[in-house]
């Protein structure tokens, strides 16, 4: 900080007036109007000033495109960068963004405790008299810090920090990490969005749980990406390996016997091969392998097996839309996949070899439409579905009962988006969810939420 002090004020002592218009501007000017394609990806936006030694316009363009390339590719990340800090020599550029959310939900049906975001496995059938609630949230607010050293050399190296809120129900405001990482030639290292997810073709909704088929796992990860011609880029990861099993216990097994899950001894493995038509459109093809540890508590012994998943994925631009796809599939993925995450069921008990588990098969899409009615107003509608196929079961740890599992689920949304002004965004959206138990069970629940976000 002492050398970012130090920089501002050589650059007050050498202009001060020019010095404090800029820095003022800097932090004054905000986010431009509503991109024609995905809205957190303002390609057309220039970083307005640019603070230290010097103020001139080719460093601020240079400036912005080194800090907008190290932003994940997210929708919680509405904004690009606005002002940096470039430290002496210009051997760092500094920059940090912001997000403050304020939603309003209504929900009718069997409601969420979650005002953040619907879940659809975790829905559960209202008690009586209560098939309607309201609920007000500001924990999708974030902050970030983007840092750039030795900017336009063989060793430029990124650093991104994003910090936000407790996503569980309870409006806790405990703050957590979202994004922790390195980028350096290539390579990533850190805690973000895991490689076998596609952000670019996720279509933007204001439910924070988002399409039930979608990619929703970060990870501590070491991943190396390289466009290997002008459209083909190639991606490699190796990831901490994710358990979520449900282990089968023997009739009458003391307590003490049971010691969870064993841990695993093998990454995650994801990969993908991806070809970009322009800076907007692209299509993609991913792959995970994993090899899953279990205990077998009746022979007492471990097992591994093999967790596959495929995954197809896209954005194309068509005039003033946008149209968003995906379709995955796979086995022992449970982890990757939104709606499946933390309910054990990437291995579940196999009835027919009592103490082995075996792999679940599940698959799901997304199709999202967004419409851009002009410059500041645009408009999504998005369906997800996802269904799962596994044989009966039950003698399972951690209280899983295969009648409650998700046998299927749907997933519909149509929102509206405005900016009404260069730091304000308001957005209305009506979302619609259905789950199908394996015992025969369907639940649905209608919400309506409003949210507005104020953002630099």
């Amino acid at each position: 900080m002492s050398n970012y002090l130090k920089v501002i004020e050589t650059a007050i002592s050498m202009n001060r007036t020019l010095s404090i218009i800029a820095i003022l501007a800097g932090i004054m000017v905000c986010l431009p109007a509503a991109a024609q394609q995905h809205p957190n990806r303002h390609g057309a936006n220039k970083l307005k000033y640019v603070i230290g030694t010097e103020v001139n316009i080719t460093d601020s363009v240079n400036a912005y495109k080194l800090l907008y390339e190290n932003i994940p590719q997210d929708n919680d990340f509405l904004n690009d960068p606005i002002f940096a800090i470039v430290g002496r020599h210009r051997y760092f550029y500094f920059s940090v963004g912001a997000n403050l959310k304020l939603g309003l939900c209504y929900d009718w049906g069997n409601p969420s405790d979650n005002p953040q975001g619907v879940s659809v496995a975790e829905m559960k059938k209202a008690l009586p008299g209560n098939s309607q609630a309201f609920q007000m949230t500001a924990q999708s607010s974030n902050i970030y810090f983007n840092i750039i050293g030795f900017p336009n050399s063989a060793n430029q190296t990124g650093l991104f920090f994003s910090l936000s809120l407790d996503g569980e129900p309870g409006n806790s405001y405990k703050v957590h990490a979202d994004n922790v990482y390195l980028r350096y030639r290539g390579f990533t290292l850190g805690y973000t969005s895991s490689l076998y997810n596609d952000k670019a073709a996720d279509p933007y909704t204001i439910d924070g749980h988002g399409p039930i088929a979608s990619g929703g796992h970060n990870n501590v990860l070491i991943s190396y990406q390289k466009f290997v011609t002008k459209h083909l880029r190639l991606g490699i990861s190796v990831e901490g390996p994710t358990r979520d099993f449900s282990t089968y216990l023997p009739d009458g097994m003391p307590d003490d016997e049971f010691k969870g899950n064993v841990s695993q001894r093998v990454p995650d493995v994801p990969l993908y091969v991806n070809y970009s038509f322009n800076s907007s459109d692209h299509v993609r093809l991913s792959a995970i392998g994993r090899v899953l540890t279990y205990r077998d508590y009746v022979q007492n012994r471990n097992h591994n097996v093999f967790g596959w998943g495929l995954k197809l994925t896209g954005a194309a631009t068509f005039g003033k839309s946008v149209i968003y796809g995906m379709v995955q599939g796979g086995k022992g993925i449970s982890s990757y996949i939104q709606e499946n995450r933390n309910l054990g069921l990437d291995l579940v008990p196999d009835m027919n070899r009592p103490g082995q588990l075996t792999r679940p098969f599940s698959w799901g899409c997304i199709l999202g439409l967004q419409y851009n009615w002009r410059h500041n107003l645009y408009s999504t509608v998005v369906y997800s579905f996802m269904r799962n196929y596994m044989d009966p079961f039950s003698n399972a740890s951690s209280g899983i009962v295969y009648d409650d599992q998700l046998r299927y689920g749907q997933y519909a949304l149509a929102n509206v988006i405005w900016r009404f002004n260069r730091l304000l965004q308001l957005g209305v959206e009506y979302l619609y969810a259905q789950k199908n138990t394996f015992g025969h069970e369907r639940l649905s629940n209608n919400r309506l939420a409003v949210q507005a976000c104020v953002s630099f």
